[in-house]
């Protein structure tokens, strides 16, 4: 294998990479790339740069958290706060073109006269989002957010990593399964706003974990990681579906009348409804074995693709 191959930016651990010169590796590519979007290198408009660099720190703390018990829970805790509290400062300009986008979603799905029953309520969203674009709080938050990344990407070299085996991510793997199944238990004794949320943070962990090591079995990882991906789809939409309906009900005043409100939290519902039942039919399967044995069958694939002699540099 060529030496280059190892500073790729994929997502992926590498065959023959060292597992933790890897996740260093991929852990800085998306700093990196979160950095270079929010500082306007990367040719995206400030909405699309705030999700994309959401997107790669949620990416750097399940990446962390496959490392966790190698990392010490020290360490462990100062970066996944660090790099929590920078997802935060975006959050709020995030949150709110995820409701523009949550209600377009429902005029596409219910049709014309949907759209019409709530066009004013959704002009009253993208009035307020343009008008925190045009006060410049959104560039702010952006330059803040670049330079506490880059704060964290000078420590990611003396991150206490060491180690190229499997006892390296394996604790993380189980964890992140058991935490998933637990909560998919959960939602389906109660499939509370909070329960569901809760189960769609650790599907996510599950589906960017699987595709770090995705390369140890294409057809067996990489389904399992698009299934996770789907369901993690489904939960997010109704997540913000959920957070749609709470602002809903606070904007009374943005309605023609009282039955084009009503109508729309029946749409809501009805949607969020077929929302979940998707997700705990997919969660199920995904979730069908107890977390050893999901872990020890992925061992053995990593060690089959490990054990593979790599390619002299």
């Amino acid at each position: 294998m060529e030496a280059s191959t190892f500073h790729s930016s994929a997502y992926r651990l590498l065959a023959g990479e060292p597992v933790d010169a890897g996740i260093k590796r991929v852990v800085a590519a998306q700093v990196d790339d979160a950095i270079a979007g929010l500082r306007g290198e990367a040719g995206l408009e400030p909405p699309e740069a705030i999700h994309e660099a959401r997107k790669d720190v949620k990416k750097i703390r399940s990446a962390l958290r496959l490392v966790r018990d190698a990392l010490g829970d020290d360490v462990w805790r100062r970066e996944n706060d660090h790099y929590r509290d920078v997802a935060r400062k975006l959050s709020g300009f995030r949150d709110a073109e995820i409701l523009v986008e949550a209600v377009d979603g429902l005029g596409e799905r219910f049709g014309p006269s949907a759209r019409e029953r709530f066009d004013g309520f959704r002009g009253q969203l993208d009035e307020e989002n343009r008008a925190a674009r045009d006060d410049g709080s959104v560039e702010h938050a952006m330059a803040g957010a670049a330079a506490e990344l880059a704060t964290g990407r000078s420590r990611l070299d003396g991150l206490p990593l060491d180690g190229d085996g499997w006892e390296l991510i394996a604790p993380g793997l189980h964890r992140s399964y058991r935490r998933g199944r637990k909560r998919l238990r959960a939602v389906e004794e109660e499939a509370s706003v909070t329960n569901l949320h809760e189960l769609r943070k650790r599907v996510k962990d599950l589906w960017y974990q699987l595709r770090l090591i995705r390369d140890a079995d294409r057809v067996l990882l990489g389904g399992l990681a698009d299934h996770a991906h789907d369901l993690s789809d489904h939960l997010g939409d109704d997540h913000d579906l959920a957070l749609l309906r709470d602002e809903v009900q606070r904007r009374a005043d943005a309605f023609a009348n009282p039955g084009d409100q009503r109508h729309l939290f029946e749409e809501i519902d009805q949607r969020r409804g077929e929302l979940q039942f998707a997700a705990i039919s997919l969660g199920e399967r995904i979730y069908a074995e107890k977390p050893k044995r999901f872990t020890k069958r992925l061992e053995k694939r990593w060690d089959a693709w490990r054990d593979r002699k790599p390619v002299a540099a």
